[in-house]
């Protein structure tokens, strides 16, 4: 479906940490207009949102001032690539390393700079004195009961540093092109003080806070530490809104690309003997899923209440039972927005994510280069294969119009041309 002059395109990226190489592959196929679905007509949407890892990707992709996206998305891989994968040419991947991991520092690659592994060793044996320092003082002076107090020396997060993904931010994300794009990003966090969510806009990548908005969105709790931007503490924007679909409708957009890494729950394998964290990734998905459903089928509900305003305001047409129910279903939000001067529009929304499991919990940390570049070949792969009949995509008509080709796909792309 080719978009009429009032259409805007939008693309939302969801979290979920090294799946976000996935997100790659399905831009690629979109922005070089290799998707049959529609037409295989280029896409160069003029919205992007982001939670967590698509926090960054969007981020990314919003750089290059009045440049096709198609362009860009080629720039975004490789530094997924060559700035994020671990690989034998680098020291390590380029989001966060283990602290007093004795193989980084006999790795060769970190060799290369006789100093690193030093500065490494330094670095970590500071943070666990200062750490442990802190937690006994707290521990012996807590006036709570003595479970709750050894419950507070417990702390993951302490055995990560996020320091490679502080480098890596400011070495590829460029924030004064961010602040002079024509295009609009909109980057989600969740505040820890107040449990709301935060919305970070163009204007608000400066210098002095943007690299730490990309950081705190992508905060995931209890792995990744929490971000202070202007004395409030921001943490994983998935904790309230893993895939905004909100922001890019108050952005504007019309039509919507919603890629998001959760599979198709009954397609994740249920194990005889459950573990911890086989447990807590079934659940996590079933909450996510549902959200990420619940958000889409509002918006099919408010293009059918849409709907039934145009049929009564055409005259002559009694409203049917079914009419009635889908009007009143959204007619409470539909007034609100009229009140706030931004009605809503018929929506056209197509969903992109892998129906079966990448690889739980633990694969979300695996940014080895391998696997980053199979994730990047099949979001490629499922973009191309994408059928709205099996998608359950949304549009403003029950039935969706027919794509108007204007590119035929030939054969497998090369990895430049894709």
């Amino acid at each position: 479906m080719t978009p009429t002059r009032n259409e805007s395109e939008a693309l939302i990226l969801s979290g979920g940490g090294a799946y976000g190489a996935y997100e790659v592959g399905v831009m690629k196929a979109l922005f070089h207009g290799r998707a049959a679905f529609n037409g295989y007509r280029p896409v160069d949407p003029r919205v992007f949102t982001g939670t967590s890892v698509g926090a960054f990707n969007a981020a990314a992709m919003t750089m290059e001032p009045h440049q096709h996206s198609a362009a860009t998305v080629g720039q975004l891989e490789d530094i997924w690539l060559n700035d994020i994968a671990d690989n034998e040419r680098r020291c390590g991947n380029g989001v966060f390393r283990f602290r007093g991991n004795p193989t980084r520092y006999l790795d060769p690659a970190c060799l290369q700079n006789p100093l690193t592994p030093f500065l490494d060793f330094t670095a970590d044996f500071t943070f666990y004195s200062q750490s442990l320092l802190r937690r006994g003082a707290s521990f012996f002076t807590a006036s709570r009961s003595l479970p709750a107090r050894l419950l507070h020396l417990v702390d993951l997060s302490a055995l990560i540093s996020v320091e490679p993904f502080k480098e890596m931010l400011r070495k590829t994300i460029v924030l004064g092109d961010i602040r002079r794009s024509d295009k609009a990003l909109r980057i989600v966090a969740t505040n820890f003080d107040t449990g709301q969510v935060e919305i970070f806009e163009n204007k608000q990548m400066t210098e002095e806070q943007g690299h730490e908005v990309i950081r705190a969105s992508a905060a995931i709790p209890g792995i990744f530490p929490s971000v202070e931007i202007g004395g409030d503490i921001y943490i994983d924007g998935g904790v309230v809104m893993n895939t905004p679909l909100k922001c890019a409708l108050q952005a504007g957009a019309t039509t919507l690309y919603v890629i998001y890494m959760d599979p198709d729950v009954q397609n994740i394998p249920m194990r005889r003997i459950m573990n911890t964290i086989d447990t807590i990734d079934r659940v996590f998905t079933i909450a996510l899923a549902t959200k990420i459903n619940e958000d889409i089928d509002t918006a099919a509900w408010i293009n059918e209440g849409l709907a039934v305003i145009e049929k009564l305001g055409g005259g002559g047409v009694a409203p049917s039972d079914a009419d009635m129910v889908a009007f009143i279903r959204v007619a409470s939000q539909i007034e609100q927005r009229l009140r706030s001067g931004s009605p809503y529009v018929p929506l056209t929304i197509h969903r992109f994510h892998p129906h079966d499991d990448l690889g739980g919990t633990l694969g979300m940390l695996n940014f080895r280069e391998q696997p980053i570049a199979d994730l990047i070949e099949r979001g490629y792969r499922d973009a191309v294969a994408h059928e709205c009949s099996q998608s359950d995509c949304i549009f403003p008509s029950t039935t969706p119009p027919p794509p108007k080709v204007t590119l035929p796909a030939r054969g497998r792309a090369t990895r430049d041309a894709r």
